[in-house]
C-alpha cells in the first residue's frame, strides 16, 4: 500500500522530501545553514536546493545559483546587475515548477523573494507551502510590503519581537522564533589563544575594524577605517588594530589598501573572536552590529553608499536609527555616522573619547550586555521547522491505499 497525504492543497506523496531554500546574502547564508541542519535533523534524507552560499553548501545543500553573484547594494549596481538576476529568477521559477518540493523557505532578501513567491505561488497554485524565514525589515521602509507577503506566504517566522504585531495585524500565521544569532555569536578560541595568534597583548587597547560582509561595503568602510586607524595609532602607538576579513571575500580585496594600511596591522578571519575580544569596534551597519552587541563589546557605528543610494534611503527609510543594535534598545545606545559624518577623523575623535571615559565606556557595555535578554531564546531555527511542519501538516489527514 502507498501512503498518500491528502489535504485540501491536493495528493501529495509522503515520498516528497524536497525543500527549495532562497537566500540571498551572507547573514542568509548564515541562518540558512542553521535552517537546513534543522531540517536534517528533522528529515535527515531530505533534498534541499536553491540559491545560497558556502554555508549552506557545507550542510548538504544543492546550490543552483551562489549568493556571491547576488549579494550587491546600491541602486546603480543592481542595475548593472539586473540581466543576471532576472536569469537566475526565471530558473529557479522553472526548477521549481519542475520538482515542486514540499515547502518553499525564502530567507530575508525581500525584492528578489517576495516576487518569487508570487511567481511560484501563481504557477504551482497551492501545491505547494510558501515560509518565510527572517523577515525583510518592513519596519523600518516600504511597509506596503506586509500586505504582498500576505497575500503570497502561508507563514512567516520573525526573529525580533515587535515583528509579531505587525504581521499579526494582516491575520498572517505569524510566530516569533527567537533570533539565529543568539545561536552562532561565539569565540571559536580562549581569550589567550587570539592574543597569541594576532601577537597582541592585554596591555593596550585591541580596535576592530569591521568594513562589512560584501565587496562594495569593504571598498567604501575599509579606507575610511584604515586612515580612522592610522589617526587613533598617531595618539596613541601601542594601540593594537585588527580588520576582520569576511569569509565570502577573497584576501586581495583588503590587500588593494595595503599600501595604505598602518604597520603592523592585522587582517583575520576569526570575526567573532574580533567581536568578543577587542576593547572596541568600529563596524559597518548591518547584522555585524548586532552581533557585536551579542558579544557586549562597545562599538561605533559606520556606514557610507553612493550619494543617490543615500538620497533614496533618507525618503524611504522612518527610522531614527540604522544600526540594528540601537533599533533592538529602541533607543540610541552606540553612536552612527553615517555618510558625510563617517570621517576618519571624527570616528578616530569618538574611539579615543570611549577610551578616554571609563564611566561611557562601562555604560555602554552593561548596556549591550542586556541585548541577548531581547531577543528571545536560543534554538531559533528549530522552532522555525517546527513552524514549517506545523503548516505543512495542517489539515493533513493519511490515507492508505
Amino acid at each position: 500500500m502507498n501512503a498518500i497525504m491528502e489535504t485540501k492543497y491536493g495528493a501529495m506523496t509522503a515520498n516528497n522530501k524536497s525543500f527549495l531554500l532562497i537566500a540571498g546574502e551572507p547573514s542568509g547564508d548564515l541562518h540558512g545553514a542553521g535552517f537546513i541542519r534543522a531540517l536534517k535533523a528533522r528529515i535527515p534524507d531530505c533534498e534541499v536546493f536553491g540559491i545560497g552560499g558556502t554555508k549552506m553548501a557545507e550542510e548538504g545543500m544543492e546550490i543552483l545559483f551562489s549568493i556571491d553573484t547576488l549579494s550587491v547594494m546600491g541602486l546603480s549596481e543592481v542595475i548593472t546587475h539586473i540581466p543576471h538576476i532576472w536569469r537566475v529568477f526565471k530558473a529557479v521559477v522553472e526548477e521549481a515548477v519542475r520538482r515542486k518540493p514540499l515547502a518553499v523557505v525564502l530567507i530575508d532578501y525581500p525584492d528578489f523573494n517576495i516576487r518569487i513567491a508570487k511567481a511560484i505561488r501563481r504557477r504551482l497554485h497551492n501545491q505547494t507551502k510558501l515560509f518565510y524565514y527572517i523577515s525583510p525589515q518592513v519596519w523600518a521602509w516600504r511597509k506596503r510590503r506586509i500586505k504582498k507577503i500576505a497575500r503570497y506566504i502561508d507563514a512567516i517566522a520573525v526573529v525580533f519581537p515587535f515583528e509579531e504585531d505587525l504581521y499579526k495585524k494582516t491575520n498572517m500565521h505569524v510566530f516569533f522564533v527567537g533570533h539565529p544569532l543568539l545561536d552562532v555569536v561565539k569565540p571559536s578560541s580562549e581569550r589567550e589563544e587570539f592574543l597569541r595568534d594576532h601577537t597582541f597583548t592585554d596591555a593596550h587597547p585591541i580596535i576592530g575594524l569591521l568594513p562589512g560582509s560584501r565587496r562594495q561595503e569593504v571598498e567604501r568602510h575599509l579606507p575610511v577605517m584604515l586612515e580612522t586607524a592610522a589617526a587613533i595609532i598617531k595618539y596613541n602607538p601601542h594601540i593594537q588594530t585588527v580588520i576582520g576579513k569576511a569569509p565570502n571575500l577573497p584576501e586581495s580585496v583588503y590587500l588593494a589598501y595595503e599600501s595604505v594600511m598602518p604597520k603592523n596591522i592585522i587582517i583575520s578571519e576569526q570575526v567573532y573572536n574580533i567581536m568578543h575580544y577587542s576593547t572596541l569596534v568600529v563596524v559597518s551597519s548591518g547584522t555585524a552590529t548586532l552581533e557585536t552587541a551579542l558579544a557586549g563589546t562597545p562599538m561605533i557605528i559606520i556606514y557610507k553608499m553612493s550619494p543617490v543610494s543615500y538620497w533614496i534611503a533618507r525618503c524611504l527609510v522612518s527610522l531614527p536609527f540604522i544600526g540594528l543594535v540601537n533599533i533592538v534598545h529602541n533607543r540610541r545606545v552606540v553612536p552612527e555616522l553615517i555618510q558625510n559624518n563617517a570621517k576618519p577623523d571624527t570616528i578616530a575623535q569618538m574611539v579615543i573619547m570611549l577610551l578616554n571615559e571609563p564611566e561611557m565606556y562601562d555604560s555602554m557595555k552593561r548596556t549591550l550586555q542586556t541585548t541577548k535578554t531581547l531577543l528571545g531564546q536560543p534554538g531559533a531555527a528549530e522552532r522555525a521547522v517546527d513552524m514549517l511542519f506545523s503548516i505543512v501538516e495542517k489539515e493533513t489527514t493519511v490515507i492508505t491505499e
